[in-house]
C-alpha cells in the first residue's frame, strides 16, 4: 500500500458505530407525549397557580377535560365555567412535545455514561425537522434510556445560548425534563411528570416561568376506542 493511500485512510471518517440493540428498540417505541386514547388526571403547577384536571377521551370533544382543583380546592361555578370556555379542545393532554421520535437523528447520538440499568446520550435533531424557526436546532437533546426494559425513561432539552425567536422576544434560559414510567404488559411507556424552567424577556419586561405537570390515575382505552 503506498503512503498516499494509507493517509487517505487515516484522514478519512471512522464509521458510526452501530446503535446498541437496546437503544434502537427504545426510540421505536418512543413517544414523547401521553397517548390520546388514554384517560387520567392531569396535576398542573405553573408559578402560583395549582391546577387538577382529568382528561377522559371517551367524553364528547367539548367535555373531554373536567377541572376537579383549583388553587388546591373545589372550584367555583364561575370558575369551572371559565375553564370550560378557556381549555382548548385536544386530543391528548398536558404541554405538546414539540418533537417526535421521528426527528431525532440516529447518527448524532453520543454516548455519555453507562452502567448496567440505564445509559446515558447526547444528540441533536434533523435538520428538516428543525422548523422555520430552527427552534429544535438551538435545543441539547439528552436520553436517558433504561437497558433492563428499553424505554427512554427521561429525556432533557436545554438552550443552547440565548435566542431571539421573534423581534421583541428573547429567550435566556430553557430547561425542559419529562420522566416516564417503565412499559408493562398492560400499558407503554407513559409520561409521569414533566419540570421546565424558562427565563426571558417580552419587550422591556423581564419574564420567569417553572411549570410541574404530573400524570397520574391512567385508565386504558375502552375496547370501542381501541378498535
Amino acid at each position: 500500500m503506498g503512503w498516499l493511500a494509507l493517509l487517505l485512510i487515516l484522514l478519512s471518517p471512522a464509521a458510526a458505530a452501530p446503535l446498541p440493540d437496546y437503544l434502537r428498540t427504545a426510540l421505536t417505541q418512543f413517544k414523547p407525549d401521553a397517548p390520546a386514547d388514554w384517560a387520567y388526571t392531569l396535576t398542573t403547577r405553573r408559578n402560583e397557580t395549582h391546577m387538577v384536571e382529568r382528561y377522559d377521551p371517551a367524553r364528547p370533544p367539548a367535555a373531554r377535560w373536567t377541572l376537579l382543583q383549583w388553587q388546591g380546592r373545589a372550584p367555583t361555578p364561575e370558575e369551572a365555567e371559565k375553564y370550560l370556555r378557556s381549555r382548548p379542545q385536544a386530543d391528548s393532554g398536558g404541554t405538546k412535545a414539540n418533537f417526535t421520535k421521528d426527528d431525532i437523528e440516529p447518527g448524532s447520538l453520543t454516548l455519555v455514561r453507562e452502567d448496567e440499568s440505564v445509559s446515558e446520550w447526547t444528540g441533536r435533531f434533523r435538520e428538516t425537522s428543525t422548523g422555520a424557526d430552527k427552534m429544535l436546532g438551538r435545543l441539547t437533546l439528552r436520553l436517558l434510556v433504561d437497558k433492563r426494559i428499553p424505554h427512554v425513561a427521561e429525556y432533557r432539552l436545554s438552550l443552547q445560548e440565548p435566542y431571539s425567536p421573534v423581534l421583541g422576544v428573547k429567550m435566556h434560559t430553557l430547561d425542559v425534563t419529562v420522566r416516564y414510567q417503565a412499559p408493562a404488559d398492560s400499558h407503554p411507556a407513559l409520561p409521569a411528570d414533566q419540570t421546565s424552567r424558562f427565563t426571558g424577556r417580552i419587550l422591556f419586561f423581564s419574564t420567569q416561568e417553572e411549570l410541574q405537570l404530573t400524570y397520574t390515575d391512567y385508565t386504558p382505552p375502552s375496547p370501542e376506542l381501541s378498535r
